[in-house]
């Protein structure tokens, strides 16, 4: 009994967290506890459970602006536990529970009627995994404890179902809270929108958006998040990172706020997750000095993140 009531409170925890990033990304009103009927019993599940389904946590189904007459349809995943496994094996073992359970909802997942709901301006469909696992124990520095590196090396049956899979652990999900936190913090949210980059497979479109509310799919395991701010009609690009200061990482920042400005923005954004003004300051020196567009260069500024992605969902 307790036991039960524990894992569902787990379970109601990790979706109010969830639902708050999705929310974060834009990802506005997904259909959520999404019940499938199995169409494979055979591979799935013995052949005389003739009414075996599968439940998804959350679908989110939306028109790419990163590729071309696309629509994405995204099956969420919601793993909320009181702790990590405390061995590399036991993070294998329960990844490959997690990524089965989600297969093989994909693999059913054509069969349903959100599958069969019109997106327009589409011709082409992408199907994505995201699994959301989340450490629940907010002890200090659980924010940041990542399971990616554990799974370097791990197999898994492949399913033609999925054309990707993404694992959100502690500390991308608090990279990503971090980044949509500071720059809402900073610019105002109502100001704030997602920046989307050329792909080469988003260039065709006449009713292009170079920027928007909604987070891509592709970002959410990006180590670098951009952004737009438009304050009092001057426009801010912003590049939130993940990655340590390092002369040659702020190199190659600035050149891609080069190479996605398009001249548009008066002012450039650098964020890193431990910059410091006094520290840095000869590092930023040098790497300015690498640069011949002094006229860019005056546009950057360079500035330091940080809050935790499950504060406030526990009351």
């Amino acid at each position: 009994m307790a036991g039960g009531e524990a894992a569902k409170n787990s379970g109601e925890l990790g979706e109010k967290i969830v639902a708050r990033l999705l929310e974060m990304f834009g990802w506005i009103m997904p259909d959520s506890g999404v019940s499938i009927n199995c169409v494979q019993s055979k591979k799935h599940g013995s052949e005389n459970k003739s009414k075996l389904k599968h439940g998804i946590d959350n679908v989110y189904q939306y028109k790419s602006n990163l590729i071309d007459n696309t629509r994405q349809d995204v099956l969420i995943s919601v793993k909320c536990r009181d702790k990590y496994p405390a061995s590399e094996n036991g993070i294998k073992t329960k990844f490959k529970e997690f990524y089965a359970d989600l297969s093989t909802a994909a693999e059913c997942y054509p069969s349903s009627e959100l599958f069969k709901r019109k997106i327009n301006g589409t011709k082409a469909r992408k199907i994505d995994g995201v699994i959301f696992w989340i450490d629940r124990n907010d002890v200090d520095g659980s924010e940041h404890l990542s399971l990616l590196d554990k799974l370097d090396n791990i197999r898994v049956e492949e399913t033609s179902a999925l054309d990707s899979l993404t694992l959100v652990d502690n500390k991308r999900a608090q990279f990503l809270f971090e980044a949509v936190s500071f720059v809402h913090q900073e610019y105002g949210e109502e100001n704030v929108e997602y920046f989307y980059i050329d792909t080469g497979l988003n260039n065709s479109s006449m009713d292009k958006l170079y920027s928007g509310k909604q987070l891509p799919m592709e970002y959410i395991s990006s180590s670098i998040i951009p952004f737009t701010a438009n304050v009092n009609g001057n426009e801010t690009l912003l590049l939130v990172t993940e990655e340590p200061f390092d002369e040659n990482y702020l190199k190659r920042l600035i050149s891609l706020a080069q190479s996605f400005t398009r001249d548009f923005s008066s002012e450039v954004v650098l964020v890193f997750p431990d910059y410091h003004d006094m520290h840095h300051k000869d590092v930023v020196r040098n790497a300015y000095s690498s640069f011949s567009s002094d006229k860019f260069i005056k546009k950057i500024k360079l500035k330091k993140l940080n809050p935790d992605f499950r504060d406030g969902v526990f009351e």
